[in-house]
């Protein structure tokens, strides 16, 4: 039987029907959600009551998994999975409470950028009725589509410098052995038109905020072309909003998405979800 699905929005994402992911997956039920993975950015699958281990399990089928560089949150007895949460024991956060509060590609300052991250949803902020902390999704697949000829043409052969501190400095949750970890990576240089490993589609990768210049091009020039692309990537058109509910797990490319945690939450009002983290490959 054709696996059942609906689509999430008119330029990225789908959810996956009636999928149990404690449960063993045959080989062409997977090939099958991989395959919409590749093609559609975002896939969900809702209602899931995943321990740890099924999590990782589930994640491994694509690929090796990634320890990320803020393992001061990982979860203890599993370094593969990271904490995200503003929730507070013993006088000690738990978890990443800031992740991803601005637009973003995850990890693109790594040699080797993931293949895609998979977040699971255990505790959801709600207030009044109302759930808080949506995450914004966009396809910079659809973006680079929509992009006129000329400016297609102009940013062939670019190559953009990546850098991770870029992205931890303004960050709140990390600890000081953490932050300096991510301090002292080298910069990495990705295309500014990325091609997708699987489905040969061509994508924006880069992010003001996290690109710091374009090599061979002086930084004003560069900046503002990396402003204006990053414009470009979230106009409305392109978008999905995805509104959490316990035992989501919700995945996607970083290939050709780039994403953003609503932050509309405090204490006492808690949020926590667990993400895998799968590597991927160089940019091309």
């Amino acid at each position: 039987m054709p696996m059942e699905t609906r689509k999430l929005s008119k330029s990225i994402g789908v959810e996956v029907i009636g999928i149990d992911l404690s449960a063993s997956i045959d080989d062409d039920s997977f090939a099958d959600i991989e395959r919409r993975f590749d093609e559609n950015t975002v896939v969900l699958f809702r209602d899931q009551r995943l321990t740890p281990q099924q999590h990782i399990d589930f994640a491994r089928c694509f690929g090796e998994l990634e320890i990320n560089v803020m393992n001061d949150y990982a979860l203890a007895s599993f370094p593969e999975v990271l904490v995200i949460s503003n929730v507070v024991e013993n006088g000690r956060q738990i978890g990443l409470a800031d992740a991803g509060r601005n637009w973003h590609t995850d990890m693109s300052y790594m040699p080797r950028p993931p293949r895609g991250s998979l977040l699971y949803a255990l505790k959801v902020p709600e207030k009044a009725g109302r759930v808080l902390g949506d995450t914004l999704f966009v396809s910079t697949a659809a973006a680079y589509d929509a992009l006129p000829a000329e400016t297609k043409e102009r940013l062939e052969g670019l190559k953009a410098i990546h850098r991770s501190s870029a992205r931890i400095r303004n960050a709140e949750s990390r600890t000081e052995r953490a932050t300096a970890r991510g301090n002292a990576l080298p910069d990495v240089v990705h295309p500014v038109v990325r091609t997708h490993p699987v489905t040969g589609r061509r994508s924006i990768y880069v992010r003001e905020g996290e690109c710091i210049g374009i090599i061979g091009m002086p930084d004003e020039e560069a900046l503002p072309l990396i402003r204006a692309l990053s414009d470009f990537c979230i106009r409305p058109e392109l978008m999905y909003r995805h509104e959490w509910r316990v035992g989501d797990l919700l995945m996607w490319d970083n290939c050709t998405a780039q994403h953003l945690a609503v932050n509309d939450y405090e204490l006492p009002l808690e949020r926590l979800m667990y993400r895998v983290t799968v590597n991927g490959t160089v940019p091309f």
